[in-house]
């Protein structure tokens, strides 16, 4: 039936049946829960709906062309209407009178509207007012579309956010999604904890294992792979070395040590420094440069320059103990977890939240399943030099391997270095002077691999084998690969271990395929302002100086020409939350207090009255996804320009 005729049928029916209709067979009752609400929690409006006889009502989603949908609309108050009308699901059927399948609901049914109360909300009693568009029909006639105002009274009171009052919604671009690879960029949010946490101990160890297996796939933990295998080479070397039951023992001790620390110096940074307090101490320069001199000193010694011992009088009283090398192998244990605990900030920082609300079992029993799955790849990693020594003739060409990693320990100590320039704003260590140092190691290592450096223990290289002809092309097919980033070329995956853009440490400008770039502030209140003035939204990158994950959005997702036409729609602020100084506590107080999570990187987008819009959580590789977030959080107004 054309859509003209179909108009026409629908109008008739309504004329007919307005005039034999004196009064609406429905009733409507309203309620709001909690009835008590915290600045930046969201209530729940419930519509009840009673139909009298064979009438129904249409559904909020009922299809365009046909009846009318039911509108629920928050007209006043100092909350704001965020996400979609709740309702139940409803039936399809096809109608003859509009020729097309229609949802509708009978005898009696609950919408609902979620109110959010922003950050800055005033505390005291507030008066809520809205409407509820509806239409009714039943088998021959329909009645024209009707309106019932409501009107709730709500208490808004001081107090700290409620995780079971943090709008579910939020993270509905993430969650209906999100895959397997990429469950890391919802999953882990305070929701999410929560909802796990209803459902008992099953599926929150569940989740916390998840995330834990997931969390390796994060660029934190690319660099503790050489240093792993490095260190256990030494752990092999010479007359002492590690029977194979030894091995497994020094094995399992280098993971529980993981477990214990990161468990342990998670909570008690929580404890001590608040949620956020890994994340400050995982960017602390101080600890950043400890860190950088563990690695350089590992590599000076896998390249012969000295060996690395324990104090004579130490190692005795291990001996005595049985704990021969036992001290060295924690302290590695350490420093895993030292340099981890920016990329696994979205679930750990998450759990830390809870330590703050007084509640302290789930945190703990939630980091040591995520730091059990975290650490068991290691497990085997440490049995790898091992095996290697145990292969026939591997004297000459396993000091090769040591020298090998030595090289890739230097690279890796200079990211740690680079954190430290960012934070203290040096501006040394540029995007293009750390390329270059990886791009000079990466070389040095290639020549040496043809036996034109040799280093102490080192046999001279009479022939090449096909082994270390390969390996050089590849660490010389690298050197020439990071070349082309010295001209502005992305480099995927690698961008996340490099300085952002620009020489301040920030992305003020993003390259991309505007000259011009986007142009960001460091000023929340600024924004808001901005965007009063504009009427545009608020786009807010909670973002760190030592978060990789976070130079891998602003690399690989940011430059996308459809994602920045997006940003380009906002207003944008960038707040860093990992330094140091009182302009960092206050975006670190923002984060936690507004949307309930200290995770990094962590976007939103806000009105410019500061209510929340929309969020999304954590790192994705999916452009599509970031692009559809940003998609919901531009006003209507603004969507065809």
């Amino acid at each position: 039936m054309p859509a003209r005729r179909r108009m026409l049928t629908l109008a008739f029916i309504i004329l007919v049946s307005a005039s034999t209709q004196a009064q609406s067979p429905a009733t409507f009752s309203f309620s709001i829960d909690p009835d008590v609400l915290h600045p930046g929690e969201t209530a729940t409006i419930a519509v009840n709906v009673r139909i009298a006889d064979d009438w129904h009502i249409y559904s909020t989603t009922t299809p365009p062309g046909g009846p009318h949908p039911t509108e629920i609309v928050l007209n006043t108050g100092r909350l704001v209407q965020v996400g979609a009308p709740i309702q139940p699901e409803p039936i399809i059927e096809h109608d003859p009178n509009f020729d097309l399948k229609v949802e509708y609901y009978g005898k009696s049914v609950q919408f609902g509207i979620s109110a959010h109360a922003p950050a800055d909300t005033p505390v005291g009693l507030t008066e809520l007012s809205g409407s509820v568009t509806y239409m009714l029909c039943n088998e021959t006639s329909c009645l024209p579309p009707e309106t019932e105002t409501f009107s709730l009274r709500l208490n808004i009171a001081a107090g700290a956010i409620r995780p079971e009052y943090i709008f579910a919604g939020d993270i509905s671009v993430t969650s209906a999604l999100e895959s397997d690879e990429d469950a890391l960029s919802g999953t882990g949010s305070i929701v999410e904890v929560h909802a796990a946490l209803n459902e008992g101990v099953g599926a929150f160890l569940y989740l916390s294992l998840t995330m834990g297996f997931l969390a390796l796939l994060t660029p934190c933990v690319f660099p503790m792979v050489p240093i792993t295998v490095s260190f256990f080479t030494k752990q092999s070397e010479g007359d002492n070395a590690p029977s194979r039951r030894k091995s497994i023992v020094n094995s399992g001790v280098y993971c529980s040590g993981i477990i214990t620390t990161f468990t342990g110096l998670g909570v008690l940074l929580a404890g001590t420094l608040g949620a956020s307090g890994a994340a400050q101490f995982a960017a602390n320069p101080w600890v950043n440069l400890v860190i950088t001199a563990v690695f350089v000193a590992f590599a000076l010694s896998l390249f012969g320059l000295f060996e690395i011992q324990i104090p004579a009088s130490i190692l005795n009283r291990l001996n005595s103990n049985g704990g021969n090398g036992y001290l060295a192998i924690l302290m590695m244990s350490l420093t895993f977890s030292l340099t981890s605990f920016t990329c696994t900030a979205p679930f750990v920082g998450t759990l830390l939240v809870l330590t703050t609300k007084g509640t302290w079992m789930w945190p703990i029993l939630g980091m040591l399943a995520f730091s059990v799955a975290f650490a068991l790849p290691f497990f085997l990693l440490s049995l790898f030099p091992q095996g290697l020594r145990s292969l026939p003739r591997s004297g000459g060409w396993l000091n090769s391997v040591k020298v090998v990693m030595g090289f890739l320990e230097l690279a890796a100590a200079m990211k740690f270095l680079s954190n430290v320039d960012l934070v203290w704003q040096w501006g040394l260590l540029s995007r293009e002077v750390f390329i270059s140092g990886w791009i000079a190691i990466s070389m040095l290592c290639g020549i040496y691999l043809l036996g034109k450096i040799r280093l102490a223990h080192d046999t001279p290289v009479e022939t090449v084998g096909a082994g270390r002809l390969l390996a050089t092309i590849a660490f010389f097919t690298f050197s020439f690969f990071l070349l082309t980033g010295l001209f502005g070329s992305p480099l995927g995956e690698l961008d996340a271990f490099f300085p952002p853009y620009g020489s301040q440490g920030s992305i003020t400008q993003i390259r991309t395929g505007h000259s011009e770039g986007l142009v960001w502030d460091d000023d929340y209140q600024a924004a808001l302002g901005e965007a009063a003035r504009t009427g545009k939204n608020v786009f807010v990158d909670f973002t760190g100086y030592a978060c990789t994950n976070c130079r891998w959005m602003e690399a690989n997702i940011f430059p996308e020409p459809e994602v920045q036409a997006l940003l380009e729609k906002f207003v944008l602020v960038q707040l860093y939350t990992d330094g140091q100084g009182p302009e960092h506590e206050q975006n670190r107080t923002l984060q936690q207090s507004k949307f309930g999570t200290v995770a990094l990187p962590f976007y939103a987008v806000v009105s410019p009255d500061g209510g929340e819009v929309v969020r999304f959580p954590g790192m994705t590789r999916y452009k599509e996804r970031f692009r559809k977030f940003l998609s919901r959080g531009i006003p209507k107004r603004l969507t065809d320009l």
